[in-house]
């Protein structure tokens, strides 16, 4: 399901070029305009496997062909582990949904799957699990930016777990962008969840992502925060 005009192709070549900065995302200086916006409306988007709500102006792409989802064994299909993008293409922000089974996230680092796999805290440290849950995202993406985990959080319950990541992007021309806006470094701030509430072996997470200066404005951070925390996974156990 689309809410844009635009072809899949369209989409699927601006979200697997997503993390390349190109000057046509800073030859606008529009981001702080909206810092005393109103709220960005949201909409909800319901799937057999997961709930979420999204910012309004988002297109939504839910991926249903067999070669595009992710393998049941393997966890990996032509477009990686994901298997729902939104996102507002002007302005480089995305939305993604992934999902995969947990044993593959450890045995593909060398690590045993034995003992309780239920839980995030039955798993592995938390810090170190978020980190295997990046590293994997991030080499699916090649994004080869440096990067620092923040804020890892576990529900009480083990079932979910929330972090945030700031990652900084390549720029080709940093004394452009330190001469028109007063910095050479540009920044992505991703925030995430991952849950274990399908209770079906596999992990699904959510990652909503955009430019510092657009997460910081008041508007587009609270909106993907909100998409973050609306996100919940469904049961499967009964379907499996």
């Amino acid at each position: 399901t689309t809410t844009t005009q635009l072809s899949a192709s369209s989409r699927r070549e601006w979200i697997s070029n997503i993390a390349k900065v190109t000057p046509l995302l800073f030859v606008d200086p529009s981001w702080a305009e909206e810092a005393t916006a109103a709220p960005l409306e949201m909409k909800p988007f319901v799937d057999s496997l997961f709930t979420v709500t999204v910012p309004k102006p988002f297109f939504t792409l839910r991926r249903t062909q067999k070669g595009d989802l992710p393998d049941a064994k393997t966890g990996k299909g032509r477009r990686g582990s994901s298997i729902f993008t939104a996102g507002n293409m002007a302005k480089a922000e995305v939305i993604a949904v992934e999902r995969y089974p947990v044993e593959v996230l450890l045995t593909e680092n060398g690590i045993e799957a034995t003992g309780d796999l239920t839980t995030f805290k039955g798993i592995g440290e938390p810090a170190a699990v978020a980190n295997l849950i990046v590293v994997r995202r991030e080499k699916e993406s090649q994004n080869q930016g440096t990067r620092k985990l923040e804020d890892v959080q576990v529900s009480p319950d083990g079932k979910e777990m929330t972090f945030r990541l700031r990652t900084e992007i390549e720029v080709q021309k940093p004394e452009l962008l330190l001469e028109q806006y007063g910095v050479s470094q540009l920044f992505r701030i991703t925030v995430a969840k991952a849950t274990l509430n399908s209770n079906d072996g596999n992990l699904m997470a959510i990652f909503a992502s955009a430019l510092e200066q657009d997460f910081n404005n008041g508007v587009d951070g609270p909106a993907l925060e909100e998409s973050v925390r609306s996100f919940q996974a469904l049961d499967q156990s009964k379907a499996t």
